[in-house]
């Protein structure tokens, strides 16, 4: 299979100069049958395919570099596949002739899409001694692309003694776009003045001549920055060189090493830690909302000691007290329909509220939001789904569906995805609170797949089953929202269908957790007001109707709700 595959490459090498089309087939027919062939997968970048997926192969593989060539006795520079590594700098290419160029690449590729903390993991396995420029340099990119100024001048700051002098010329373009972002237009202009006669002012002349007119406008020589828009409207036009020409107002949204220094998620520049002033007010509303809760007493009780203990220890922390170290992850298990997700959310503004979090941010997921197709896939999807989280919660419903075994088997995407989650909630547990969710014996069977799973969560919450009662207070809420109320006899036929629900079992289980408790009483009322609407709808004077029989919702209404629900629901009269 190695010579036959050896062949197919020296074969698809041989064309690239005159067949480049045919030769991306034959690479592709490589990288199908054996998805570890690095090679192949340079051979498709090298070909044009510069689909995500590709670069993300190629890296995936990169200890396989060389060897197909080595068996077809070919040289991976005769590729001649050069890959872009400028980000927001300018179009820089470097040569692929070893791993390391495809892990830059594969980092730089992921800093444009957000991805940072996997940019910069990726670089982990950099050689230590020889390419220390090359790291920096895409560090300058990573950081850039997060708006860290000064992070990139500290890693470009030495660029004069690189041994590679074009990058170090890009390298101060990179210093004068950081200075020009920090407001620094003097310094600004200076840097891109001399970057633009420099090795690398070809490559970089869009964002030498954006930042130079921006720091030329800050300094009110207004003729010099048109010159310079003009310039790249001609050259290279977009959305904002054209409002930039139309509106002499238009500046660049400088910031500070202050502020950068400031942010809660140093990924973020959204997330420069805010003033108290919407603390009080986030600690109100979840106050509120969870006392609107109907039924739930152990909940909001549990609640309430998470909230208490959450805030002394930022209280003793203040004061220079001993504090433990507990988990701010939670569990919370039940049936479908009583409120957990609901309970996230003020468990968010809780947390906001104490400055715990950025931001009250909950990011609702389940298992499609962690789990891949493709082997090594998982651990960046997880990644990205728990990215979106940072500075807030993470609520993941169903989560013992995660890992799935079936017939005996692991699930090894399912089990990538856990163990991606559990280094996240440790390595971003200052910035990241994560709930999962589900009923207890499934959550339990979730938490014996991984021995460190269950240390991670130092709070349980137990939701119970709505009562009979309950349910029929829930739907009283929910009709007076929508401007309806229940009769006296449709209030009792809820009780009572509730009430059979309840004592009912299906599939082991009570039937009114199978009709979804909460979401029970809302469908119970919507089939209500319909039945109402299509009532009132066959009177013969509808101009005369009073606002209280359009607002009722009768015995009978509820009786024909209650028996189209059932029948949708399958679970009997």
């Amino acid at each position: 299979m190695t010579e036959h595959l050896a062949s197919l490459f020296g074969t698809a090498v041989g064309m690239l100069p005159t067949a480049p089309a045919r030769a991306l087939e034959l690479f592709t027919e490589i990288t199908s049958v054996d998805e570890t062939a690095c090679d192949a997968w340079v051979g498709r970048l090298r070909c044009g395919d510069t689909d995500r997926a590709t670069l993300f192969r190629a890296w995936y593989s990169r200890n396989n570099f060389g060897q197909l060539a080595g068996a077809a006795e070919i040289s991976m520079n005769s590729l001649n596949a050069r890959i872009p590594i400028g980000g927001l700098y300018g179009d820089i290419t470097y040569p692929v002739n070893s791993p390391l160029a495809i892990t830059m690449a594969f980092a730089v590729r992921e800093a444009a899409e957000g991805n940072f903390a996997d940019a910069m993991e990726a670089l982990d396995d950099a050689p230590a001694m020889g390419a220390e420029y090359l790291v920096s340099w895409i560090k300058a990119v990573i950081y850039g692309a997060a708006e860290r100024w000064t992070d990139v001048i500290d890693e470009v700051r030495a660029a004069s003694g690189w041994p590679d002098k074009f990058l170090g010329a890009a390298a101060g373009v990179a210093h004068g776009v950081a200075v020009t972002n920090l407001g620094l237009s003097t310094e600004a202009e200076r840097r891109l003045t001399e970057s633009n006669s420099s090795p690398a002012g070809e490559a970089c002349a869009p964002a030498i001549a954006w930042y130079l007119a921006m720091a030329r406008r800050s300094q009110g020589n207004e003729d010099a920055a048109i010159a310079l828009l003009e310039w790249l409207q001609a050259t290279h036009p977009s959305p904002k060189v054209s409002a930039a020409l139309k509106d002499p107002s238009y500046r660049l949204a400088t910031t500070t090493a202050e502020k950068i220094a400031a942010r809660t998620d140093p990924w973020d520049p959204a997330s420069v830690q805010a003033d108290t002033s919407g603390r009080e007010k986030l600690l109100a509303d979840a106050q509120a909302e969870l006392d609107r809760q109907i039924g739930l007493s152990r909940v909001k009780e549990q609640i309430e000691k998470y909230r208490a203990a959450t805030q002394m220890a930022k209280v003793r922390a203040a004061r220079g007290m001993k504090v433990a170290q507990q988990s701010k992850h939670m569990i919370f298990t039940g049936p479908p329909g009583t409120g957990k997700t609901t309970i996230a959310r003020v468990v968010a503004n809780i947390l906001a509220g104490l400055g715990v979090i950025a931001e009250p941010k909950l990011v609702e997921t389940s298992r499609k939001d962690f789990v891949a197709e493709y082997e090594g896939q998982s651990s960046v999807k997880t990644s990205r789904t728990i990215d979106r989280a940072v500075g807030g919660v993470l609520f993941i419903d169903e989560a013992y569906t995660l890992v799935q075994e079936r017939d005996g088997r692991a699930d090894p995407f399912g089990t990538e995805a856990l163990d991606t989650l559990l280094a996240r909630m440790e390595n971003d547990r200052d910035r990241l609170v994560v709930i999962i969710a589900g009923y207890s014996a499934d959550i339990d069977r979730l938490l014996e797949t991984n021995d460190g799973l269950r240390s991670r969560f130092a709070t349980r919450v137990e939701f119970d089953s709505y009562s009979a009662e309950d349910i029929v207070e829930i739907a009283k809420v929910i009709a007076e929202d929508n401007d309806s109320q229940l009769s006296e006899d449709a209030a009792k036929r809820v009780h009572d269908a509730a009430t059979l629900l309840h004592d009912r079992l299906l599939n082991g289980k009570p039937a009114l957790d199978i009709a979804g408790n909460g979401r029970y009483a809302r469908q119970l009322v919507e089939a209500g007001e319909q039945s109402r609407d299509m009532r009132l709808a066959r009177s013969l004077d509808i101009e005369s109707l009073g606002v209280e029989q359009l607002s009722e919702i009768s015995g009978e209404d509820m009786a024909a709700a209650i028996a189209a629900v059932h029948g949708r629901l399958n679970i009997g009269a």
